[in-house]
């Protein structure tokens, strides 16, 4: 059996182009600092790859956010960070339900795929740790003794 010339050809070019297809794996950098309006939050996402230290563009980013301390517990909505004004940069606004440790999940589609979890201490800007039940106020329900 004969395979043209043109097919071995397509063939071998979708070969060579597969792994550049299918992306390299994403390296994230998160800082986020409080915004005006309590328990909100302003991150800077920079996205580059991980062997190249390319930034990544074009790129969909959408953040979730959970605590690790209390999994599932809180309903966190999960919001599509907008492009930056520089390359691989990605902006996004949190609204947290309070302050302790959080887990962000960047799901990164587009150019590449990928699933990147950073663990952000959101505390107050002073440092000083605060506790108020009016900030940090939830039910877990009926706890029996």
């Amino acid at each position: 059996m004969r395979i043209p010339i043109g097919l071995l050809a397509l063939s071998a070019m979708l070969a060579a182009s597969g792994p550049a297809l299918a992306g390299e794996r994403v390296a994230a950098d998160v800082s986020c600092s409080p915004a005006a309006e309590k328990l909100t939050f302003d991150c800077m996402i920079m996205l580059k790859g991980k062997k190249s230290g390319d930034p990544v563009e074009g790129a969909e980013v959408v953040v979730k956010a959970d605590m690790p301390s209390m999994p599932l517990a809180h309903n966190v909505r999960p919001v599509e960070a907008a492009p930056g004004s520089m390359p691989g940069h990605y902006t996004a606004t949190l609204e947290l339900e309070m302050l302790g440790e959080w887990a962000l999940t960047l799901d990164v589609s587009g150019p590449t795929r990928d699933r990147i979890v950073k663990k952000l201490d959101f505390g107050p800007a002073s440092g000083e740790m605060e506790h108020s039940h009016d900030e940090m106020e939830h039910s877990h329900g009926e706890m029996a003794e």
